[in-house]
């Protein structure tokens, strides 16, 4: 038992750090599936219904309750009802998100995971920033552009010339003449060159790339946002687990206790099993702290107000059939075309190029200024290759982990299976009464562990599916492994 909290102290370890994922809020309408009631906004939004198999414990439920709790104010005690339609009835039951009141319309206590991406787009100060930006690109329009310049350069020409005719009196006044006119000369210059760039397409490019890397952040934005739900999720089944931990301990505690009494076990034996209790009681009240931690951010991520208080819908399920039709090798070259950072990577090695060849044509073949352009284009040529060399490697780990992760879940379906039949077994007996109905709830323990182990799986591998769909078509990639 004690190595079941230690590998549950461990998972909570390395899961809490997944919800340190930078968030801004910002509140929206919300859905007309999850929004309150207009003539009673204190009522809670009854969840969607989801399929059994893909239920986190705090969304399980086949139909919204027939009441909602009362509104705040509106006096007598707030009745809470659970996700799942059943009141609570005590304090084991509670849980520290369904005991907020729902409190507006810019509240929402049901996100689906199939509607992250806009809600993270439409809510999200940082994404609407981001638009902001692409937008005032987009608004730019080239041919208005040059006549400004073209218009502007024939001003500062009309203004030379006038200054050249301007009779010169004193050593003084053609030092100021000479003056301005060579700032008018310099402004003129730099007129043209911009109109050569706008010419050539420079200009243009320039604004693409701007527009390419303010798009891949957004891209960044919501993939940040998948990946604080799928450690949400994977929280809420960690609460689960210790949830059942804890209710063993307490039968087994109940046991011990008996037996100190009937001088079996000594004080220092049962004062260790309590000891143990609280160790595990203390993580559970962590957890459920950074439990809530986390759904602040996810509201704050997708524009809602800061309750705290949110049930995430079940992960929709993967079919083999998208698993067999992935493809490495155009699904590779997919994915560069659409990657930003081997765009980037391009960019600066074709400028560090022009800028050789120019270099080049301006200074003798053995000069510094040439041995040093070439060192740096050099230099671009290496980054370029390592970024190549570091996206495929990515790619491949992607591929590689749903496969793996595939033959995982079906491996984890095989132990439940087994597991169910076990369980049955030791159902017929106690009712035969040849086992304990401790020992019984034991197999129920073990048979809940088993759904745990395939819905992990099921989680791991729509999470690694989801990060090779985001390779191959926004060319999005991560260096580390999906998945827990």
């Amino acid at each position: 038992m004690r190595k079941q909290w230690t590998a549950l102290a461990l998972a909570l370890a390395l899961a809490l750090p997944l919800c340190a994922i930078p968030a801004l809020a910002q509140t929206e309408p919300p859905p007309a599936e999850a929004a309150a009631p207009e003539e009673d906004p204190g009522k809670e939004a009854p969840p969607e219904e989801a399929a059994p198999e893909e239920t986190a414990p705090e969304e399980a439920g086949d139909a919204a309750p027939e009441e909602a709790p009362p509104a705040a104010g509106d006096g007598g005690n707030t009745i809470v009802v659970r996700p799942d339609g059943q009141p609570e009835t005590t304090a084991k039951d509670s849980t520290m998100d369904d005991e907020l009141v729902f409190t507006g319309e810019d509240d929402f206590r049901y996100l689906a995971f199939e509607d992250l991406r806009d809600r993270v787009l439409e809510g999200s100060l940082t994404a609407r920033m981001l638009q902001e930006s692409i937008a005032s690109i987009d608004a730019m329009d080239y041919s208005k552009m040059a006549q400004e310049l073209n218009a502007q350069m024939s001003s500062l020409e009309a203004a030379q010339a006038m200054y050249a005719q301007i009779p010169v009196s004193s050593p003084m006044e053609g030092a100021m003449q000479g003056y301005i006119i060579s700032n008018l000369a310099s402004s003129y210059g730099s007129l043209s060159s911009s109109v050569s760039d706008l010419a050539s397409g420079r200009i243009q490019k320039d604004a693409a790339a701007a527009r390419r890397q303010l798009k891949n952040a957004q891209d960044l934005t919501v993939v940040g946002a998948e990946s604080l739900y799928f450690a949400i999720l994977e929280l809420e089944q960690t609460k689960t687990a210790l949830q059942r931990n804890l209710a063993a301990l307490d039968r087994q505690l109940q046991e011990m206790e008996l037996r100190y009494e009937l001088g079996q076990i000594s004080a220092l034996t049962l004062e260790q099993v309590k000891s143990g209790r609280a160790s595990l009681q203390s993580s559970l009240s962590t957890l459920e702290m950074n439990l809530r931690r986390c759904k602040l951010q996810m509201q704050s991520m997708v524009g809602a107000g800061l309750t705290g208080s949110l049930v995430l819908g079940p992960l929709p399920a993967l079919s083999q059939g998208l698993i067999d039709s992935m493809d490495y090798a155009p699904d590779l070259t997919e994915a560069k075309s659409h990657s930003y950072d081997l765009f980037a990577a391009k960019k600066k090695l074709d400028e560090a190029s022009d800028t050789y060849d120019d270099t080049r044509e301006s200074y003798a073949q053995n000069t510094y200024n040439v041995r040093s352009a070439r060192h740096t284009y050099e230099a671009a040529l290496y980054e370029y290759k390592m970024a190549v060399q570091n996206f495929e490697m990515n790619f491949r780990n992607a591929f590689d982990s749903v496969k793996d992760y595939s033959q995982v879940l079906r491996s984890a379906q095989t132990s439940l299976a087994f597991q169910e039949s076990s369980y049955a077994s030791m159902e017929m007996k106690y009712r035969q009464g040849t086992i304990s109905h401790n020992a019984l709830l034991e197999a129920e323990d073990a048979l809940n562990e088993s759904k745990e182990t395939v819905e992990t799986a099921r989680r791991n591998l729509f999470t690694a599916y989801r990060t090779y769909y985001w390779a191959v078509n926004y060319g999005v990639t991560s260096s580390g492994q999906t998945g827990t």
